[in-house]
């Protein structure tokens, strides 16, 4: 009996020791090897004794929720995982209150480390942040992540603990987003070089979209980090800013690019009101706090809904209306929309964790400001050639109101206007020319006749570039000359009338000649007399050459502003007056 008693007592024993074992080798916690576990509790709660026990936490993928009033707590179960020297936590980067991690181990042992802004580090590759892992001597069983005030879900949905990324290297995604970032700097030249030469404001909306695009690009992607250490609060509001500031620039150039009364009244105004929209929201993401907080990221999403959908359905009225411009925002806004509206259902529990798509988003940024970016230019060639036809029909209205419909020269009003930029430049000599008998020839042969001889007249009279021909009216004609033989070349010009008028109307009964008046101001003169002075002058001499026969020329010179007549023309023209 006493050997099996000793037998019994011996297994007894190792039963009792093997049963004490087992807690040491394999604690059963309720945990699911490897899983991500959350709850909230009041923020004084201690995280290690939350964290020994499964009751309260939940491990489904959809149950990740903000409660202003309580921590958020994520358990990350290591059972059967080894950390790597220098393992890290990383998760989305997103403003918070309080942050700590409590490393817990197997064998009872915890430490929490509390995670001040300084122990972070931001991504260069991503939009993260990254921070320290408490070490313990012996195995981790969990690492607690324990935060108050998250504003994003996604900074407990995208927890992760792994190896520090080697960022000093640069990858071909950073070489991809750099190109990109370096083609978007393309149309902000361009846009400057546009708006020289086209003071249009949509140009200038334009620019400033593609600027925060830019930011918005460079933030995200984390590029910026590689330039500028930037805290988790400036990055973060920045991040914000430009996202909300690319909305509303987008709605400025939008409606300042659009052709003119394709959109009313309404839907411009109705245009207008999403920028007070997104400005409040941002505000509201930036600012919310305590009660509010829970519903800080779903309402900021949720408020570009209206502002995406309104976009989309005023770019395609505006194409239905005959827009050619529309059809470029169309093809260029397209993969930027779907990418915002699949975040913002993401984010509204469609899916069990909220979709980031940081690179769908930039490549989208990136083809949305190469396409607009055509769309700006086609709209600027459009527009400068409208302006061009507009200044060619302005001026050829305007070369055509100071020329004579008949005979193409130029009328009075044209040289009234002129005169002062003609005398300065030479012009010193005015001759008034008149047809003789002119009315006998519309008596006789009509009107058509007297039109044809007025152009053989004008044929005549022969302007190059030192001399002016007018038409005054009915059959007066004025000459401005310059040149020493400024006289001279007049009287060819009235000599030539007769021959020229004969040769291109043999039938008329009668030679066609003209009498003419002629005046030279002297270049030491003082004072620069005025068009109606000289051509009053001129008028004086050519009634001289009537009376004194017709078919003639009566010439004077002024000087010192005074104009005197002089010869038997100038006596004549006395007697006249005074008889």
């Amino acid at each position: 009996m006493v050997p099996r008693a000793r037998h019994f007592l011996i297994g007894f024993m190792l039963a009792v020791l093997g049963l004490m074992a087992m807690p040491i080798q394999a604690r059963d916690t309720g945990f699911p090897a490897g899983s991500s576990c959350y709850r909230t509790a009041a923020p004084q709660a201690s995280p290690e004794a939350l964290a020994r026990t499964r009751d309260g936490w939940s491990c489904a993928p959809r149950d990740w929720a903000i409660d202003g009033h309580r921590a958020s707590l994520v358990r990350i179960d290591m059972t059967g995982r080894s950390l790597t020297q220098g393992a890290v936590m990383t998760t989305r980067l997103t403003l918070f209150r309080e942050l700590s991690i409590t490393a817990l181990g197997a064998n009872g042992e915890s430490l929490t480390r509390t995670i001040h802004q300084s122990d972070l580090t931001l991504s260069r590759t991503g939009w993260e942040m990254r921070m320290p892992l408490p070490r313990l001597s012996g195995p981790v069983e969990a690492y607690v992540f324990r935060v108050t005030g998250p504003r994003h879900i996604g900074m407990l949905s995208d927890i992760a603990i792994g190896p520090a990324p080697d960022e000093a290297s640069v990858s071909n995604y950073q070489l991809l987003l750099a190109a990109l970032c370096g083609l978007m700097c393309m149309p902000l030249i361009l846009n400057f070089a546009f708006y020289r030469i086209l003071r249009e404001r949509f140009i200038l909306w334009h620019a400033a979209a593609v600027l925060v695009m830019l930011t918005q690009m460079v933030v995200t992607s984390g590029l910026i980090q590689r330039f500028c250490n930037l805290s988790l609060l400036q990055t973060c509001v920045l991040s914000s800013l430009s996202l909300s500031l690319t909305a509303v620039a987008t709605v400025r150039f939008f409606v300042t690019l659009i052709e003119p009364d394709i959109l009313g009244k309404r839907l411009r105004m109705t245009l207008e009101l999403l920028v007070p929209w997104i400005g409040f929201w941002t505000a509201y993401y930036l600012l919310a706090d305590g009660p509010f907080l829970a519903s800080i990221a779903p309402l900021y999403y949720l408020a570009f809904l209206p502002f995406i959908v309104m976009l989309v359905f005023t770019v395609i009225f505006a194409a239905t209306r005959g827009s050619r411009t529309a059809w470029f925002q169309i093809v260029g806004w397209t993969p930027l929309a779907m990418v915002g509206l699949v975040r913002i259902v993401s984010m509204l529990g469609a899916t069990a964790t909220p979709l980031g798509l940081g690179l769908e988003q930039n490549l989208a940024i990136a083809f949305e400001v190469i396409v607009t970016s055509l769309g700006v230019a086609d709209r600027f060639m459009t527009i400068r050639l409208q302006r061009d036809q507009a200044l060619a029909q302005a001026e050829q209205h305007a070369t055509l109101a100071k020329r004579d419909a008949l005979t193409g020269l130029w009328n009075r009003r044209a040289i009234e206007e002129q005169f002062e930029a003609l005398y300065r430049s030479g012009f010193r000599t005015m001759a008034a020319l008149d047809l003789d008998h002119f009315k006998r020839i519309n008596d006789i042969h009509g009107h058509a006749a007297g039109d044809a001889v007025l152009k053989a007249v004008a044929e005549a009279l022969m302007p190059d570039d030192d001399t002016v021909a007018i038409r005054m009216g009915g059959e007066e004609f004025v000459l401005l000359l310059r040149g020493d033989d400024a006289p001279e070349r007049a009287e060819r010009r009235r000599q030539a009338i007769p021959s020229r008028v004969a040769k291109r109307h043999p039938g008329l009964h009668r030679l066609v000649t003209a009498s003419m008046g002629v005046v030279t101001f002297d270049d030491q003169a003082q004072a620069q007399p005025s068009f109606s002075e000289i051509y009053n002058a001129c008028d004086r001499l050519l009634y001289a050459s009537k009376k004194a026969g017709r078919d003639r020329m009566s010439s004077s010179a002024a000087t010192g502003g005074h104009i005197g007549i002089a010869g038997e023309a100038a006596s004549s023209l006395r007697k006249g007056l005074n008889g």
